[in-house]
């Protein structure tokens, strides 16, 4: 009984062990057991790899077999859709059902799956880039050739409430204006679509990165633009990063814009941009006292022309965010939010450029 038990162990050890391990009869070479890793190398189910003999797996024919704990031999091995890779084989000898086996365990060398799994990723990263230049060319010729329609529009909708708005009706002047005001908000998606291709094409410029007084710059430009607002900015001192000046600029434009954007209709606004160190990680955030959102969403927050509230509530394209999250993305970053319905918003990032 405890013979028994302890072949079931080392069966249950041959089979869970993630090293590919075959045995095969010492005189004949005939596979008598494979665990689920030599399996998957060699890519036979149980019974077609036991059905056959060592020499099936070696392109050259039957290999010579080894002796004892000698060094692994290197040699080329052959899989079931006929693919060659090349393989380290350890011999050991054991008894296997009361006759005279071997068990060899197998190691794929670099060059084979390693190989043939980064090609297979290169491949793909080549398509993505492909497809991703595409997408951007797209975007530009729509944004580029989409102008001067739009220009037209808006323009002769404008000239004639100049010029005949007297001989219209209300309800036709009001068309008119519907027609170039959405001629303007047309305009503005294109605007944020070419910023959006641009993004990607942007070759980065590291270099040191004052947050906290681009912060100010920004608050205070805001201000001038809308006076009568009162919000009052809390920007920590000292806040840098080694980053793209140029897109961290559109980056603190779109997360400040947003948050001066979503508290406009709080009596007392509070905007916070700040830091916190997170696991060692110094961790960015731009806080908010406005209108938040649902954090059932927040997956879709970064998505293009996915908005959370309704245009007659806050203006925006909807772009805004996914532009955001692909500045942060160029530079080896992460951006996530926290939020509450009116209880305000959080927007954390990290940045991480490779130099």
């Amino acid at each position: 009984m405890a013979q028994q038990d302890t072949e079931s162990s080392y069966r249950a050890l041959f089979e869970a062990s993630p090293q590919p391990m075959l045995v095969c009869q010492r005189e004949t070479g005939r596979l008598l057991a494979a665990n689920e890793a030599a399996l998957q190398l060699y890519g036979y189910g149980r019974d077609e790899l036991t059905s056959l003999t060592l020499s099936a797996l070696h392109p050259e024919g039957a290999p010579q077999r080894g002796s004892g704990a000698e060094l692994p031999l290197t040699m080329s091995q052959r899989r079931k859709d006929g693919t060659v890779f090349e393989a380290e084989l350890r011999w050991r000898p054991l008894e296997f059902g009361g006759q005279g086996a071997w068990l060899i365990l197998a190691w794929e060398r670099r060059g084979g799956r390693e190989a043939r799994l980064e090609q297979e990723v290169a491949e793909r990263a080549a398509q993505l880039q492909a497809a991703q230049r595409e997408l951007e060319t797209f975007c530009y010729s729509v944004s580029h050739d989409l102008r001067a329609p739009l220009r037209h529009i808006d323009g002769f909708s404008r000239a004639v409430l100049d010029d005949y708005g007297e001989k219209l009706d209300h309800q036709a002047q009001e068309y008119l204006t519907r027609i170039s005001q959405a001629a303007g908000k047309m305009s503005g998606l294109l605007d944020a679509m070419g910023l959006l291709a641009r993004v990607a094409r942007t070759e980065l410029e590291l270099q040191s990165v004052n947050l906290s007084v681009m912060a100010q710059i920004i608050s205070l430009e805001l201000k001038h633009k809308e006076p009568e607002r009162k919000v009052e900015f809390r920007i920590a001192e000292g806040l840098t990063v080694q980053a793209d000046a140029r897109l961290t600029r559109q980056l603190m434009d779109i997360l400040i814009g947003n948050a001066w954007k979503f508290s406009s209709k709080v009596a007392e606004a509070v905007i916070e941009i700040g830091s916190e160190e997170t696991g060692g990680e110094t961790v960015y955030y731009v806080k908010d006292n406005g209108a938040g959102f649902d954090m059932e969403y927040a997956e879709k927050l970064f998505s293009i022309f996915h908005r959370l509230h309704r245009a007659d509530e806050f203006e925006g394209s909807g772009v805004g965010l996914a532009i955001a999250q692909r500045i942060i993305a160029r530079q080896g970053g992460r951006i996530w939010a926290e939020s509450a319905p009116a209880q305000g918003a959080t927007f954390r990032f990290t940045l991480h450029p490779k130099s």
